[in-house]
């Protein structure tokens, strides 16, 4: 089975810039379909970190 990738400092750091420009817009003022990217998005990402935790042998 081949170990996830990792996500790259940018892909953290993009979706916390885009959580920025929701939460300075306004949560009401996002429309649904953006909140629901937003979320899987976040979703996507935080299960990639924990698969690749996961991983027998991890030294780190």
């Amino acid at each position: 089975m081949t170990r996830p990738a990792a996500p790259s400092p940018g892909e953290v750091s993009a979706l916390i810039a885009w959580m920025r420009r929701l939460s300075d817009a306004g949560i009401r003022n996002a429309s649904p379909a953006e909140l629901a990217a937003f979320q899987n998005a976040k979703k996507n990402l935080i299960a990639r970190i924990e698969r690749r935790d996961e991983q027998p042998g991890d030294t780190g």
